[in-house]
């Protein structure tokens, strides 16, 4: 629920934490932000706190409004009672960076810290001490990470996105500032981008389009499909875009299939399954819908409900059955490119 976070900075910061530990990990936090009752207000003034999950149990994230602890010592101290009021096993501390000097001060007294995109140490069981000295871009994997590839998507079905600031792009497509800046440094080191500023802002520019820009990065576009579930329960057509084989039956004349697909992003699987009281169901249940959760949010590309037409190809071009491979490729006609 980040939107319920008032400040859009920390809203951001939230997002970026989760990102961070779902892609280094694969730990799907799902934060929310609380005020416990009972809890002095000098700490509440102090601290944001946020509940979430970690290591398959409750965790408490903690963060200075300023930006600053102070000194160690006195975190300790505030931490110790929070502890006690939450009665909660697994305190994290969330910071934008750590000097050496006091990630030094904090692995000594074994605080778990996280710093989204550069370092993250729980002594509980993770440990990621990398530090972000040079602002070159990454060198680029075999494959797209899913914000860069919601960006090459978006470019491939007409969005406007040439020139757009970091800003624009990271509300448009509902992910953090953080995490579009991290795609741009790979579309840039993949020379699918090339860097651009106008002033001090960034901004998106990239080196081509249409079908240059399909031939360049098909081989690395992924399914965004990370898992599909059958589950009982009503889910309001607004929450989550029609999918698989649902929206292959809409798009091309593959018979509509008896059960439901839809899809949403895997960050907020479990809060909607838990509000709208998701039960997993038998496979011959035909109360049964097929809920996708996605690598990146497929509302922001969706067309009139339904998966954008590139995405739902990339998550049944290899479908074993035939009908549904070939309706897949049917899907890629409908561009000029």
């Amino acid at each position: 629920m980040l939107d319920e976070f008032p400040d859009p900075q920390l809203r951001a910061l939230a997002s970026a934490t989760e990102t961070y530990a779902r892609e280094a990990f694969g730990a799907h936090l799902h934060l929310d932000p609380i005020k416990p009752l009972g809890l002095p207000h000098y700490l509440l003034d102090r601290y944001s706190l946020w509940k979430g999950e970690l290591l398959d149990g409750p965790a408490t994230f903690i963060l200075p409004q300023n930006g600053s602890i102070g000194s160690v010592d006195e975190y300790l101290k505030h931490r110790d009672q929070i502890w006690r009021r939450l009665d909660n096993s697994l305190l994290v501390l969330v910071l934008e960076g750590v000097p050496a000097t006091l990630r030094r001060r904090l692995v000594e007294k074994r605080v778990a810290f996280i710093s989204p995109g550069r370092q993250f140490y729980v002594p509980e069981a993770l440990l990621d001490l990398r530090e972000i000295y040079s602002s070159q871009p990454a060198a680029p994997s075999g494959q797209l990470s899913p914000t860069a590839q919601v960006i090459v998507l978006a470019a491939l079905l007409g969005h406007e996105v040439n020139d757009a600031n970091m800003t624009q792009l990271a509300d448009r497509y509902r992910v953090a500032i953080m995490s579009i800046s991290r795609a741009v440094d790979e579309l840039e080191a993949l020379k699918l981008a090339q860097p651009h500023h106008v002033g001090r802002q960034r901004r998106l520019r990239l080196r081509m389009n249409g079908a240059q820009l399909w031939r360049a990065i098909e081989d690395r576009l992924q399914s965004p499909v990370r898992k599909s579930r059958s589950v009982i329960g009503e889910l309001p057509d607004d929450l989550a875009v029609l999918a698989g084989e649902s929206a292959l039956a809409r798009y091309t004349m593959l018979a509509e299939p008896k059960i439901i697909c839809r899809a949403l992003p895997a960050s907020a699987w479990k809060r909607i399954a838990k509000d709208y009281r998701l039960e997993s169901s038998w496979d011959r249940d035909e109360r049964r819908q097929e809920v996708q959760t996605w690598a990146y949010d497929p509302q922001p590309l969706s067309e009139n409900g339904m998966a954008d037409r590139i995405s739902l190809y990339l998550s049944t071009r290899h479908d074993p059955d035939e009908r549904i491979a070939q309706a897949a490729e049917q899907l890629l006609e409908s561009f000029e490119w």
